[in-house]
């Protein structure tokens, strides 16, 4: 579990993991009766036992051997249908829950912070919402599929007191000694099982962290490198996969084991019981028969327990995820309009090792676009993100028309804005698809007008399928400039009046460069714009250029200005003049 991720007390994952049910009480309460009949079965089939010996084969009883041949088809035709029906109803209400479940992590995945989704790795995400949860599946079949077992094992023994109190006193003595290797093992199975499913979110971080970069891995020559540490994670994970594995296997022998004791002695004392002719054959038989039948139920005991304690260590992940609180929240019923200024005040930020911004001062006016530049490092994406409260500042406050916009609802601050990155990400959709994501409602007309003035409708064209082409289709196809371009078409389809640009062109050669510019320029049009430039070049036009240094402002102007005062930004345009000479 991430060490961000607190631990639960087990008792509270299970009473939390129990409230799960709560809207499938019904169909439990079905599926418990059809339990109990299912849990009658196996004494009835003692007594049937019993009846043959006794009554049929020593007494040639002619009318009883017709009655329970019959009887005997009906029991197993019965006991066959109440199987079924309850596997149904318990996988499905399993299933249920499970889905429920997994929806809800989903949902609150979604909900946590940047800055949380930063820190975490992207295939222990993935792996705490699949692998968890589908341990947790596993375990909660295995429960509600075994949940018959200590009923029957009740009807074994009241069955088994009711043929011959005494034997029955002698053989299931034993039985309080099976909760020793039950409780003994319990602690370890949790924790083993908890160290497997760590191992296993490590293993699928490693590996989605590999595939991703596979590109470098190969190009520096480093798949032994690589391969070494993926085998290091993996035999980790093999190992805590053994302990837990021990862990979940060894009460069931030791249970037999004990079992096995109690039926040494029902023989001994049941065979000298007939010898002296105090019990009939047939009784003794009927009773081993009973204790025999017992050894299914008994570890199924162990099974269950042993499957609580898995899904216990399941629940205690997701349910600390789960209770993992995002670092960006909205109570605000206030719905935000487009602003017609927006205005850093005195904002501060500290990721926790230092400031990041530090008393930044910044007022951008409607319709303006606005500049920022700077080195590395000086806190120029980090103003973007509090712009759009994608994190809140640590002192200050960020406003829209004088309003703090923690005070405004999140949502409604978010469908004011629209995002081009430096790294373009579509989805595994349709080009149309990824188009709408931001404006779902769109017609295909405004599709095509934002792909025209994102200067990507020519390539799309050419595509197999035009905007119903999948982009998973293409794999790595499709170039730099091309993505970029749909993700402008993205922004400009979604029409917010706000627009955020995150070195959208730092990473682009010369000719793809100039179209994304184009498309940009067509963009920007009649939209408060803030923009990171990487390449000083594309902002000259910019209403007002802001220079950071050290997470604050340093120098503010238009382009002509900053480089007639000689100071920082002159300095930044010159390095760049100077690497291009």
């Amino acid at each position: 579990m991430p060490a961000d991720v607190p631990a639960l007390p087990p008792r509270t994952a299970a009473r939390r993991l129990m409230e799960l049910f709560r809207p499938y009480w019904g169909h439990l309460a079905l599926a418990l009766v059809l339990a109990l009949v299912g849990a009658s079965l196996p004494a009835l089939l003692v007594y049937v036992i019993q009846h043959v010996l006794d009554d049929v084969l020593i007494r040639h009883d002619a009318v009883a051997l017709g009655l329970l041949a019959p009887g005997v088809v009906v029991l197993y035709a019965v006991n066959g249908a109440t199987t079924v029906a309850r596997a149904s109803l318990n996988r499905g209400v399993a299933w249920r829950v499970v889905t429920d479940l997994r929806n809800r992590l989903h949902a609150h995945l979604l909900r946590l912070d940047v800055a949380w989704h930063q820190r975490t790795p992207l295939g222990e995400r993935v792996s705490r919402l699949t692998g968890d949860v589908n341990n947790l599946q596993y375990a909660l079949f295995g429960i509600v599929g075994a949940i018959q077992k200590p009923f029957t094992l009740l009807g074994l023994v009241t069955t088994a007191f009711f043929l011959n109190p005494k034997l029955a006193a002698v053989a299931l003595a034993v039985l309080p000694l099976i909760a020793l290797p039950i409780d003994r093992f319990s602690a370890w199975l949790r924790r083993s099982s908890r160290d497997s499913l760590d191992a296993a979110a490590r293993l699928s971080g490693d590996a989605q962290e590999t595939l991703a970069g596979i590109r470098v891995v190969q190009v520096f020559g480093g798949e032994p490198t690589r391969q070494k540490a993926f085998e290091a994670v993996n035999e980790a994970h093999y190992a805590a996969q053994v302990r837990a594995l021990t862990a979940q296997i060894l009460p069931g022998p030791i249970v037999e084991l004990l079992a096995a004791v109690g039926v040494g002695a029902a023989i001994a004392v049941g065979g000298r019981q007939v010898f002296a002719g105090e019990i009939a054959p047939g009784e003794l038989i009927g009773f081993l028969v009973a204790l025999g039948l017992m050894n299914e139920p008994l570890k199924g005991l162990a099974q269950i327990h042993a499957l609580v304690q898995r899904a216990l260590a399941a629940a205690e992940s997701v349910f600390g995820l789960l209770d993992e609180p995002p670092a960006v929240t909205s109570t605000a019923t206030r719905r935000a309009v487009p602003p017609q200024q927006i205005t850093f005040d005195h904002v501060g930020f500290d990721y926790g090792d230092g400031d990041v911004l530090g008393g930044v001062e910044l007022t951008v006016a409607a319709g303006q676009r606005v500049a920022i530049v700077g080195r590395s490092g000086a806190g120029k994406s980090t103003l973007l993100a509090l712009a759009c409260r994608l994190r809140d500042p640590t002192g200050g406050a960020v406003r829209w028309d004088g309003v703090d916009l923690r005070d405004l609802d999140l949502a409604s601050v978010r469908a004011q804005v629209a995002v081009v990155t430096q790294e373009p990400f579509l989805f595994d959709d349709t080009v149309a698809g990824n188009l709408r994501f931001g404006r779902p409602d769109a017609t295909d007309e405004e599709v095509r007008a934002a792909a025209e003035a994102a200067n990507a409708h020519a390539f799309i064209a050419t595509l197999p399928n035009g905007y119903a082409t999948r982009i998973d289709e293409l794999g790595m196809r499709l170039s730099g400039g091309q993505r970029q371009r749909l993700c402008i078409a993205r922004a400009l389809l979604r029409g917010a009046p706000v627009l955020l640009l995150d070195e959208a062109t730092s990473n682009l050669d010369a000719e793809s460069e100039a179209l994304v510019q184009d498309a940009l320029e067509r963009l920007m049009v009649g939209r408060t714009t803030l923009v990171v430039a990487h390449r000083l070049s594309t902002i000259r036009d910019a209403d007002l250029i802001v220079v950071f240094a050290d997470g604050r402002i340093v120098e503010r102007g238009r382009h002509a200005d900053l480089l007639a005062a000689g100071g920082e930004y002159a300095r930044l345009v010159a390095r760049q003049t100077g690497e291009r000479a």
